[in-house]
């Protein structure tokens, strides 16, 4: 399967809108999207993705999702949606595997009939290895999950992932042979890894995807095509910018970008927070609220902003934002 066009630039790892109890906001969400769609730049939508609390997800919350983004962005912009079983990232209480790798595949294909362009799979943390190795662990379960499907499916592993879950180059050029597995975001800003694994699956039909936009300048040195990370959701033009100057062989524009994208990053403690409230400002209705995760020993309720905080990000924002 050839990778699809749509996984290029910036990749939005999409925010949820949640009511105050912790219910999904269908029509916040729509709002949100519309928002996004309004600034343009994004080349595809991740729901269910890390900074959308995709931990905090039951298999019907993420059916919900998927109908009203997949419906609501009908012949728009893809999506791509997080599949994985239910579970809060609590090492000491894993799911039950059966049941896991069941509600994988029962959501692969349901992102598949709802239109879905593709699916998201984190490395399988949830799954104990129970004497098997990590490559037929992950052989096993990736290839479960794609032939469930005939779309595109993506391997993410996130930040804080166990060192014995991480992926490595030749076991990623292994998984990379499955037809339609296309790509892979790792959570890392760590050049070597970024060219390692660009490297093993460089004659492969595979996408990597940088997973820290604060490297996507050297990511794209090494082969990567595509960014997931907080700024291509809130700035992705500025991300695209990078792509652009980099394609244009224009280093020293590149490198404004990339600076500029940085700054972005560390600019700001809560960008679900900031982003929320901004959509609200412009006229795009998104409450507030997360749902919370406590009590979980690897994770928290992140802090709002606050008001001071998102004034004088808003004013960096829109500082860079007006420069492209």
């Amino acid at each position: 399967m050839n990778v699809p066009d749509h996984i290029r630039g910036s990749i939005a790892p999409t925010f949820t809108a949640f009511n105050e109890d912790g219910s999904l906001d269908d029509a916040g969400q729509r709002n949100l999207i519309d928002f996004m769609e309004q600034q343009g730049g994004v080349s595809a939508y991740f729901i269910r993705a890390g900074m959308g609390q995709m931990y905090a997800f039951s298999v019907e919350d993420v059916k919900q999702l998927a109908t009203n983004v997949c419906g609501h962005l009908n012949g728009k912009t893809p999506v791509l949606l997080g599949c994985n079983g239910e579970w809060n990232r609590d090492y000491t209480k894993l799911p039950n595997p059966d049941e896991f790798i069941k509600q994988g595949v029962e959501l692969c294909k349901f992102a598949q009939d709802v239109g879905a362009a593709g699916v998201v799979h984190t490395v399988p943390e949830a799954l104990a290895f129970n004497g098997a190795s990590k490559e037929a662990l992950f052989l096993d379960y990736f290839g479960t999950m794609c032939e469930a499907i005939d779309i595109p499916l993506y391997i993410y592993q996130p930040p804080g992932s166990k060192a014995e879950y991480h992926l490595t180059g030749d076991l990623l050029a292994k998984l990379a042979d499955i037809d339609n597995l296309c790509g892979a975001k790792v959570s890392t800003p760590d050049a070597e890894i970024i060219f390692n694994l660009t490297h093993a699956t460089r004659d492969k039909a595979f996408n990597y995807i940088v997973g820290c936009e604060t490297a996507f300048y050297a990511g794209l040195y090494a082969g990567a095509t595509a960014v997931i990370g907080q700024g291509s959701s809130v700035n992705p033009k500025v991300i695209n910018a990078i792509q652009t100057a980099y394609d244009k062989d224009d280093r020293a524009a590149a490198l404004q970008a990339q600076e500029d994208t940085n700054a972005l990053v560390y600019g700001c403690g809560n960008p679900v927070d900031f982003y929320k409230r901004y959509a609200t400002e412009k006229g795009f209705a998104v409450k507030p609220y997360f749902r919370s995760m406590n009590p979980n020993p690897y994770g928290q309720d992140p802090t709002p902003l606050t008001d001071e905080a998102y004034t004088a990000y808003k004013t960096q924002l829109e500082s860079i934002l007006a420069k492209y």
